[in-house]
């Protein structure tokens, strides 16, 4: 009989010592059943909800700041961690509400997989503004400070300083209208040599349309990559408010002229 009564020892209903019930104290009151704030399977969830928030919060700062982060890049650089932290925000969810169900209601606190609740919104909303980061800002909010010498204030003079690098423009530089893109001063393209170059009209609107001009082009490169003109190993040179593409070797060349930064396309 006793062992058919071992339950309530573990919910904290207290019997008397021959296997009975104890309804009463001593003095004749009756002793309240104790609470349960947390049991073994809600602390797993916490924790795995706080390994999701912090994978997350990671993951979002490594896409505001890449530079900064270095020894992040070979976890933080794809979508991976993201999947990672969404994967930890799950079964927290579900161990949270588990381990919530397990626990009688007139024992269980409210606090019994209510932090696996607030972990999982928390890294869905660090999963959001993470990817937002991404799309807007392809290479990071904050950017490591790097030399910038190019003449974007004058669309002439970043002619010249591509023509001296990449050779002359044999069949003159075509200007590629504006209007359809916000942000964006002037668009000048070279048939022979292939290059071109993008000035923004100021540094915000070249963190947000750098991204769009990217993708523009990775796209025209596989639309015309049977053409022997497109082939090749192509690069983007960055600055403040400036892109140019042309082949490597002319964009390791005019680094050395206007500083700025190498991407790959694609």
């Amino acid at each position: 009989m006793a062992d058919d009564l071992d339950f309530l020892d573990e919910y904290g209903y207290p019997r008397n010592d021959d296997g009975g019930e104890a309804g009463h104290h001593r003095g004749g009151g009756r002793h309240a059943p104790q609470v349960r704030s947390s049991t073994p399977l809600s602390r797993v969830a916490v924790v795995l909800g706080l390994l999701a928030v912090g994978t997350a919060g990671l993951w979002l700062a490594y896409a505001v700041a890449p530079t900064k982060m270095p020894a992040f890049t070979a976890v933080f650089a794809d979508e991976r961690s993201g999947i990672a932290a969404a994967a930890f925000a799950i079964l927290s969810l579900i161990l949270g509400i588990t381990a919530r169900l397990l626990v009688p209601r007139e024992i269980r606190s409210r606090s019994i997989g209510s932090w696996s609740i607030v972990c999982f919104f928390a890294t869905l909303v660090l999963i959001g503004c993470t990817l937002v980061v991404q799309n807007l800002f392809p290479n990071g909010i904050i950017q490591e400070t790097v030399r910038d010498e190019a003449p974007s204030s004058s669309v002439s003079g970043m002619e010249q300083g591509m023509e001296q690098t990449a050779g002359t423009c044999v069949d003159g530089w075509t200007a590629i209208g504006v209007s359809e893109y916000p942000g964006v001063s002037s668009i000048k393209v070279c048939k022979n040599p292939r290059m071109a170059f993008i000035v923004f009209s100021n540094a915000s609107a070249a963190s947000l349309g750098r991204g769009i001009a990217e993708q523009k082009i990775a796209s025209l490169l596989e639309q015309y990559q049977d053409n022997s003109q497109t082939q090749g190993d192509w690069r983007i040179l960055n600055g403040k408010q400036w892109m140019a593409v042309a082949q490597a070797s002319q964009i390791e060349a005019l680094q050395k002229k206007w500083g700025g930064t190498v991407g790959t396309i694609g």
